[in-house]
């Protein structure tokens, strides 16, 4: 089976991950039949420092207010969201500092799976998320979420604020048209 997942600026993306020079992540069907999320990114950090916003419940409520990751197994998961309702998990596995994977529980839709992976590149870290196994019609919204969030996580380590309120409709737009 082929990997037809497609980056959501309509161009190929030959081995289903996004060039890491991009802020947008893969939507499609993996390989395995199954739909899922995928974003890399490039960061100017080490990996270290990276690790340290992804596993300090401090540093996760200045990215990501209502998020709370207790980074060892079997610790829990907490994606509160607000009147957008609370994504809750558990950590599966932690392999500090290059790896938390938890899973996804998101009311009404079957459980998935996040993973978050960290690798040394030249002076700073490249982050890949995977969120897995999906059904289609959640998809585009997590992708739009992830988005957001991991651009909060790069204002966070470059000490920054953003400019502007994200632009929900744009992106959901735009993942909307790469989920086909």
């Amino acid at each position: 089976m082929t990997d037809d997942t497609a980056r959501p600026d309509g161009r190929p993306a030959d081995d289903g991950a996004p060039d890491p020079r991009e802020r947008t992540g893969t939507l499609g069907v993996g390989s395995d039949g199954h739909w899922q999320i995928r974003f890399e990114r490039r960061l100017r950090h080490s990996v270290e420092r990276v690790w340290s916003a992804l596993s300090d419940p401090a540093q996760q409520a200045q990215w990501v207010p209502g998020v709370t990751i207790h980074a060892v197994a079997g610790g829990t998961v907490d994606f509160d969201f607000g009147d957008e309702g609370r994504a809750q998990g558990e950590v599966l596995a932690v392999d500090p500092p290059h790896r938390i994977e938890h899973t996804w529980t998101w009311p009404g839709e079957p459980d998935s799976v996040v993973r978050w992976e960290l690798t040394p590149d030249g002076d700073g870290s490249l982050m890949v998320l995977l969120h897995r196994p999906l059904r289609r019609e959640p998809a585009t919204d997590y992708c739009t979420g992830w988005h957001v969030m991991l651009d909060s996580l790069a204002d966070h380590l470059d000490g920054t604020r953003p400019e502007a309120e994200p632009d929900f409709a744009a992106l959901y737009t735009l993942y909307s048209a790469a989920g086909g």
